[in-house]
C-alpha cells in the first residue's frame, strides 16, 4: 500500500516522526547482550548460576537498548516489539535475578546450556525481525476507525463490560455477592468454568475475552477525562478496578499481565506530553504490582484467596522465599533434550492447532484436541498444564530453524502493528492498537493462544464495520473527512 497515492489515508503532520520503530543501535545493544550472555556460561557453573548470569547480562542489554530507542522520544517506546522482548524476558529470565536453588535439582548444566542457547537465539530473532519491513505503515481500510468519534468511548466501554461479564453473572443468577464469593474461592471451582473440550456454552463463555477491552479503554478515558461526566469517570474506575481484581483472583498471571499491558498501551498512547513522571509512576506501580501478584497468585489459585488468607499461607517460606514465574527455562531444557532424540518434530501440526483454536468444538466435533505429543507428556506433568513459551513450542515444530523463523515472523508482525499505530488518531483506533500489545505479550507465552487473543480485536473491528449504529456513527468513513 502506497500512502502517498491514497487520498483516503492522507499523511498526518510529521507522520514519519510519529512512527515508532526500533533503532539499529538499540538492536546492536541487545545482540551484544545476547552474545556476552552466551560466552559467559560454562558447564562448570550451576544451572541457576548460568541462568542468573545470562539474566543480568541480557537485562542490561535490553535496558541499554531502551535508552537508545528513547533518543527518538518517549513515544518511540510504545511498541509491540518491545512488549514482546520484555514479556519474553519476564517469562524466562526475570526469576533468575532472585535465588533459585530448586532449579539446580531440576536441570543438569548441559540441559540448561541448551535451553539458554535456544532462548538467546529466539531473543535475537525477535530483535532482528522487528527491522523487517514488507508493507507501508498505513493501515488497511478494515483497520481505519477515523469515522468513530471519541464521544462513543464510554458507550463502547459499557458495551464491552456487558459482553464480558454477562456469562459470569448469568452463571450465578446475576447475584453479585455470589460472584465475589466464587472469585475468592479455588480457581477451578467457579460456576462459569468450562470443561476441557467445552460445549454450546462456549459461545457465551468466550465473551469473557471482552474483559481485555476494558483496561485500554480505561487508560484512554482517564487521559481524556475532561470529555466525560464525573459519574462516568467513577463508573469506569470501579469497573476497571473490579476487572483487575477478577484477573488477580483468577490465579492466572498472564491474564493480569495482559490487563496491565493493555491499560498501559491505552494510557501511554494517548498521553499528550509524555515525560519521565507521567510514564514512570504508572509503569513502576504496575511493575511492582505484577511482581507482587506473581509471588502470591501461585500460592492461592488452588485453595482460593479466602483460605490463603485464613491459613496465613502467604507468610510461609515457600511464598516469601523467592520470586517464581513459570520456570519456562526448565520446560525448554527438557523439550530441547527430548526433540528429536525421543520424539519426532511436530512440523505443521502445531500450526493447525494454533489456527483452529478459536473454532468452537460444538461447530467442529472432530477438531483436534491437542498435539500428538504434548509439552506435559514430555515434561512428565500429570494433572496440570505446562508452558514453555513460544520458543519451546517452535522448537517442537522443527528445532532451531523453526525457532529462528517464528521469532523473525513475530518480530516482523510486532513491528508492522507498531507502525500502523501512528495512523490511529481516534480513541477507538488506539484501543485496537493497545489490544495488539496484549496479543504481543500473550504470544510470547504460547503460540497456541495467539489466535484466541486476537478475538477481542476481531470483535471490535466487526462491531465497527458491521454495526456502526451501535456506536452512533455514520457508515461511511468518508463522511468524516480529516481536517
Amino acid at each position: 500500500m502506497n500512502i502517498s497515492r491514497n487520498t483516503y489515508y492522507p499523511q498526518p503532520p510529521n507522520f514519519k516522526k510519529r512512527i515508532a520503530k526500533a533503532t539499529w543501535t538499540g538492536t546492536f545493544a541487545i545482540i551484544c547482550g545476547l552474545f556476552l550472555g552466551y560466552i559467559s556460561i560454562s558447564v562448570e557453573m550451576s544451572p541457576s548460576g548460568m541462568a542468573s548470569q545470562v539474566a543480568i547480562i541480557v537485562g542490561i542489554g535490553i535496558v541499554v537498548s531502551i535508552l537508545f530507542d528513547s533518543q527518538r522520544g518517549w513515544n518511540n517506546l510504545f511498541r509491540s516489539d518491545l512488549v514482546c522482548i520484555l514479556a519474553l524476558y519476564f517469562l524466562t529470565l526475570i526469576e533468575f535475578l532472585f535465588p533459585q536453588p530448586i532449579f539446580d535439582q531440576r536441570l543438569t548444566s548441559e540441559q540448561t546450556i541448551k535451553a539458554l542457547e535456544v532462548l538467546l537465539i529466539g531473543f535475537g530473532g525477535l530483535a532482528i525481525g522487528r527491522h523487517i519491513i514488507l508493507f507501508k505503515p498505513a493501515p488497511p481500510q478494515w483497520l481505519d476507525f477515523d469515522n468513530i468519534p471519541d464521544k462513543t468511548l464510554f458507550r463502547i466501554f459499557i458495551l464491552s463490560t456487558l459482553l464480558a461479564y454477562f456469562y459470569i453473572f448469568m452463571s450465578v443468577n446475576f447475584n453479585p455477592i455470589t460472584v465475589i464469593e466464587e472469585l475468592l474461592g479455588p480457581r477451578f471451582n467457579v460456576a462459569w468454568g468450562r470443561g476441557r473440550l467445552g460445549d454450546w456454552r462456549v459461545f457465551l463463555s468466550e465473551l469473557k475475552l471482552f474483559t481485555y477491552v476494558i483496561p485500554p479503554l480505561a487508560g484512554i478515558i482517564w487521559n481524556r477525562r475532561q470529555s466525560f461526566r464525573i459519574w462516568q469517570i467513577f463508573l469506569v474506575i470501579f469497573i476497571f478496578t473490579f476487572t483487575l481484581f477478577y484477573g488477580f483472583a483468577s490465579g492466572t498471571r498472564n491474564i493480569l499481565a495482559a490487563y496491565f499491558a493493555t491499560f498501559l498501551g491505552g494510557y501511554l498512547l494517548t498521553l499528550k506530553s509524555p515525560n519521565l513522571l507521567n510514564m514512570g509512576i504508572p509503569v513502576g506501580i504496575l511493575g511492582y504490582a505484577m511482581i507482587f501478584a506473581t509471588r502470591h497468585m501461585l500460592g492461592f489459585r488452588e485453595m482460593g484467596i479466602s483460605n490463603y488468607l485464613a491459613t496465613a499461607t502467604y507468610a510461609t517460606e515457600r511464598v516469601q522465599g523467592t520470586l517464581s514465574v513459570d520456570y519456562n527455562l526448565f520446560s525448554m531444557g527438557l523439550l530441547v533434550d527430548a526433540f528429536p532424540v525421543q520424539h519426532d518434530f511436530l512440523g505443521l501440526e502445531l500450526l493447525i492447532v494454533f489456527l483452529t483454536k478459536p473454532i468452537p468444538r460444538v461447530l467442529w466435533p472432530d477438531k483436534p484436541e491437542g498435539l500428538s505429543t504434548s509439552i506435559e507428556e514430555v515434561i512428565g506433568a500429570e494433572g496440570w498444564t505446562v508452558s514453555a513459551t513460544y520458543i519451546g513450542e517452535a522448537y517442537m515444530m522443527g528445532g532451531i530453524i523453526a525457532v529462528i523463523l517464528v521469532s523473525l515472523t513475530l518480530g516482523f508482525l510486532a513491528n508492522w502493528w507498531s507502525r500502523t499505530a501512528a495512523f490511529h488518531t481516534t480513541g477507538y483506533g488506539i484501543v485496537v492498537s493497545a489490544l495488539g500489545f496484549f496479543t504481543a505479550a500473550i504470544s510470547m507465552r504460547s503460540l497456541v493462544v495467539f489466535t484466541t487473543s486476537m478475538l477481542p480485536i476481531v470483535g471490535l473491528i466487526f462491531i465497527a464495520k458491521a454495526f456502526p449504529g451501535l456506536l452512533g456513527i455514520k457508515r461511511s468513513p468518508k463522511e468524516y473527512p480529516r481536517i
